[in-house]
């Protein structure tokens, strides 16, 4: 029963983002309608979608960030139980190498899935683009590389993974378990299954680095390429599509795989006591 009790536990994070996530936009919805009216709020609420999001985002931070730190962080600290982070200066290197290309990655697999169902794409893309993510602004930046990454690896990679381990489970049961959450947390089928395999890169980098800020650097990176450098692929992309796949091709799986590299001499030197840790993960 203990065991299902923190399974569970697992679960609470993911619903309390989301739950504050919803009221928060009904609450700014009705505040503009308020004060607007009704047809002229609602059509400001669509119309700053963008800053709506990064609102939602800051109070499930401040509730979320507040949960983990008197929750996990403080509690480790107080009973002497916080494991030694492998996470240090010298793991950056591999992760942004990894983060860069599981990013190249994830495109091709989107770009498989537009062969197989355009419409469900195209879907997706518009639901980018009318949520004004696809948009460089500085919104948007805010939102994606560094509310997202900060807030989504709190609630994930934070909390939900700390209440898994207490269920006595595996490495790749924990991992699996909570990459299934962020996947369905993103509340759309495409979004959902890449989510899911990023869920599985960031949940096995805090798992072996022991550290929260290893994997809010992935998710940062990760998302920092989507927003920065996605509009200059497009315009390669359509000066010349073959030479562009095929180098894009290349170029993820030698990153990837680049990264994956440097990442385990890192933490072989960790574990072989050549590399100081950095104290208690966060």
């Amino acid at each position: 029963m203990k065991k299902l009790g923190w399974f569970l536990m697992s679960i609470l994070p993911v619903a309390v983002m989301l739950a504050v996530q919803f009221a928060g936009t009904v609450i700014l919805t009705v505040w503009y309608m308020v004060r607007y009216g009704v047809t002229d709020g609602a059509q400001m609420v669509l119309d700053n979608v963008m800053a709506v999001m990064v609102i939602t985002q800051i109070m499930t931070l401040f509730i979320t960030g507040l949960w983990y730190y008197f929750g996990v962080y403080r509690q480790r600290k107080e009973k002497g139980e916080g494991e030694k982070s492998s996470f240090s200066g010298k793991s950056l290197g591999g992760i942004f190498c990894f983060a860069i290309g599981s990013q190249c990655l994830v495109g091709l697999l989107l770009l498989i899935w537009s062969m197989v169902s355009p419409g469900q794409i195209e879907a997706y893309n518009q639901m980018i683009e009318d949520s004004g993510i696809g948009e460089l602004t500085v919104l948007a930046a805010v939102a994606t590389v560094i509310m997202a990454p900060v807030g989504e690896e709190i609630v994930c990679r934070g909390l939900t993974v700390e209440y898994l381990k207490r269920t006595g489970a595996g490495f790749w049961v924990i991992n699996v378990v909570q990459a299934l959450f962020f996947g369905i947390m993103h509340l759309n089928l495409v979004q959902g299954v890449y989510a899911f395999f990023v869920g599985l890169m960031c949940g096995y980098i805090v798992l072996k680095y022991r550290n929260l800020l290893a994997s809010i650097f992935f998710h940062a990176v990760f998302n920092a390429y989507s927003t920065f450098v996605t509009p200059v692929e497009e315009a390669l992309e359509a000066a010349n599509p073959t030479v562009f796949y095929i180098g894009y091709l290349i170029a993820g799986i030698a990153l990837f795989l680049l990264g994956s590299r440097l990442m385990k001499k890192d933490l072989e030197r960790e574990e072989s006591g050549r590399l100081p840790g950095t104290g208690i993960g966060i």
